[in-house]
């Protein structure tokens, strides 16, 4: 009897060490697959939205340039050449500008006040001196009379900046 309760005791260590065997590789398992699946999630949230941040990062910057004031119509002035209000009357003035505009509809009403528009900026033109006219001050001064001149004519839309394409003071 002593021999098959050694027996038994044996059978049952040797169970009782597989079923420490199967649970520790049962564990393992479960740890490898942990790690997989972690690994992959890792992959997905960490590396993957590098990525998409690189796109919103491209779509962001494309709504910033859409975002930006763009360039209105623009509406072509003939040149210009007027006296300046020097004494002596010796020094003219060469000027040929652009108008930007702050929609299409004004474009009609430009033309259809082309006389106005023009009278307008040969009298402000003609109203000023060498020494205004020549300094980076006086022409943002001149382009800032203008426009508060020209949009008061205006009914329809204004007028947002003006270019000066050509701009000749002798």
């Amino acid at each position: 009897m002593a021999d098959e309760e050694k027996k038994e005791q044996e059978q049952e260590e040797e169970g009782g060490k597989k079923k420490k065997k199967s649970k520790l590789l049962l564990i393992i398992i479960i740890l490898v697959v942990l790690l997989i699946v972690g690994g992959g999630a890792a992959y997905f949230f960490v590396l993957k939205p590098k990525a998409d941040n690189k796109a919103e990062a491209a779509a962001a910057k494309k709504k910033e340039v859409k975002a930006e004031p763009a360039i209105g119509p623009l509406y072509s002035l003939d040149t210009f050449i007027v006296n300046l209000a020097d004494p002596g009357g010796t020094r003219y003035l060469k000027v040929t500008m652009q108008l930007e505009l702050d929609s299409e509809k004004v474009q009609e009403e430009m033309e259809k006040r082309k006389p106005q528009i023009r009278d307008v900026i040969l009298t402000v033109l003609s109203s000023k001196t060498y020494a205004e006219v020549s300094t980076a001050q006086g022409k943002l001064a001149l382009k800032q009379e203008l426009i508060r001149r020209i949009n008061l004519i205006l009914t329809t839309g204004s007028v947002k900046n003006i270019y000066f394409t050509e701009f000749v003071a002798q």
